[in-house]
């Protein structure tokens, strides 16, 4: 019999199946449970893939199987980054992955990952997925390549769309829908939302209650876990079990609540209908920046920001600071230079823009100015200069004290080997009579055995050097010359 024939309709078990879901982690159990369960351990290779569309997603999906399955349960492996994610799957058997298509891509390519033994394939949220660029779709149909023929695949979107529509009617053979009916309402209920993160969510219901300060509120957790968490915070800020100011519940919401705050995104327009009853002041719902869209299309169409005030007043009591400091110039006098200066803007502006205008430049100096601080102080020029003579790197000033007296002062201090100029003729015999090793150009070295810090003459060729009246050289003879004996200096 074909599998397809033998769907469970509803239970999220079906061997192809498109589910339209809010994108909430409440939405996890109705499309997850199904292929978590079907995993055999004895197996010990991957039999369920998840693909999702970043590695923020594949985080909390993995939190929400962990919910699902418990600590002892099956663990779906997040692949934030293929290095990482090989690295953790090297010599252990790995039941469930979840990643992004490139992720997922990159794992299989360094073989870190075999899909042929995957039993059934889950996009989380398709029309995410499917919004990515052109290396997103490419992977993802990569990855769609290698899977088994007989393999379960199961689409979840957030809305019915055409690329959704065409990647389902290309992968997923007569696929059966499962769009709840309640997904759409048509009587609007009006939402306040705040935009969270994943990790601020807690930061974010303690400011909300501080703004609000509500007489009675409830909180609304999507699971066991999430309530029993908020409940020790909420015993943090003093929300005890005695409290009836603030409470949580997954489910009952007393009549006449002043609020109903949703922890986490609703799982379902059922839901928002039920707070929707009590009859609130206000329902605000904790949501993510992604997760707003979802929202709108559950209540209807009425829904509003709630802005906290925090940033606000932070805002205000900035400017009013600098009110009370232009208030102090003015109290302490104005220069008529300064009025001089800005008479003639008069005649084309009013005062305020003016002064508004001065206020620009004093913060855009002061940002200036700040910016100069943050950046490090190169070392002063006069600090290379002001050297000691001797220093390497420094040249004194004259030729007495510069790199010819120096390299005179080194020879004369060697044991008195040097001689300084305009002495006398070089003691210790001729040129050629000189000590030490010779080499093939017949040039000695000096006796501290380096080479000499200026650069050797030529040893042929002719030189400028002064002629005799009769056209000799001035210097004596080779042969027979002796040098006179080295003077005491």
């Amino acid at each position: 019999m074909d599998p397809e024939e033998n769907e469970e309709r509803g239970s999220g078990r079906s061997q192809n199946v498109v589910h339209t879901l809010p994108r909430s982690m409440a939405s996890v159990p109705g499309f997850l449970t199904g292929p978590l369960e079907r995993i055999d351990p004895a197996a010990g290779s991957t039999q369920v893939l998840v693909l999702t569309s970043d590695a923020e997603s594949a985080v909390a999906l993995a939190e929400a199987a962990l919910r699902l399955t418990g600590p002892a349960g099956i663990e779906l492996l997040p692949v934030t980054t293929a290095r990482r994610a090989g690295r953790l799957m090297a010599g252990r058997p790995v039941l469930a992955v979840v990643g992004a298509p490139r992720e997922i891509r990159d794992l299989v390519r360094a073989s870190h990952l075999k899909l042929d033994s995957v039993r059934a394939v889950v996009l989380a949220w398709a029309d995410e997925i499917l919004a990515g660029d052109v290396e997103d779709i490419e992977s993802l149909e990569a990855v769609m390549s290698e899977l088994p023929k007989d393999a379960a695949r199961i689409v979840v979107t957030s809305r019915s769309e055409g690329r959704v529509n065409a990647f389902a009617e290309r992968y997923l053979r007569r696929a059966h829908r499962d769009a709840p009916a309640e997904a759409e309402g048509t009587t609007p209920v009006p939402v306040q939302y705040v935009t969270v993160s994943a990790s601020s969510r807690l930061t974010a219901l303690r400011r909300l209650l501080d703004d609000m300060d509500p007489p009675s509120a409830v909180v609304i957790a999507q699971n066991e876990q999430t309530e029993d968490f908020v409940s020790r915070s909420l015993k943090v800020l003093g929300y005890g079990p005695t409290s009836s100011a603030v409470t949580v519940s997954r489910q009952e919401i007393a009549p006449s609540t002043y609020a109903v705050i949703f922890y986490e995104m609703p799982s379902s327009r059922a839901q928002l209908a039920a707070a929707a009853e009590a009859s609130p002041v206000s329902i605000v719902a904790l949501t993510e920046p992604r997760e707003i869209q979802a929202l709108r299309q559950m209540s209807g169409g009425d829904v509003r920001p709630f802005t906290l005030s925090a940033p606000g007043n932070a805002a205000r009591q900035r400017e009013a600071s600098i009110r009370r400091e232009l208030s102090s110039v003015i109290d302490s006098g104005l220069a008529a230079r300064d009025i001089l200066a800005l008479e003639p803007l008069l005649d084309r502006h009013d005062g305020i823009e003016i002064a508004a205008a001065a206020l620009r430049l004093l913060e855009k100096e002061r940002a200036l100015a700040a910016h100069r601080e943050e950046k490090p102080r190169a070392i002063p020029v006069a600090a290379e200069v002001s050297r000691p003579a001797g220093r390497p790197g420094t040249r004194p000033e004259g030729r007495e004290g510069g790199r010819e007296g120096g390299r005179d002062r080194d020879r004369s201090s060697a044991g008195g080997r040097g001689f300084a100029r305009g002495s006398g003729p070089r003691p210790g015999g001729s040129r050629d009579s000189r000590p030490g090793p010779r080499d093939s150009g017949g040039r000695g070295q000096r006796d501290g055995g380096g080479p000499r810090d200026r650069p050797s003459r030529p040893d042929s060729g002719p030189r400028d050097r002064p002629s005799r009246p009769d056209g000799g050289d001035r210097r004596p003879p080779r042969d027979g010359y002796s040098r006179p004996p080295r003077r005491d200096r």
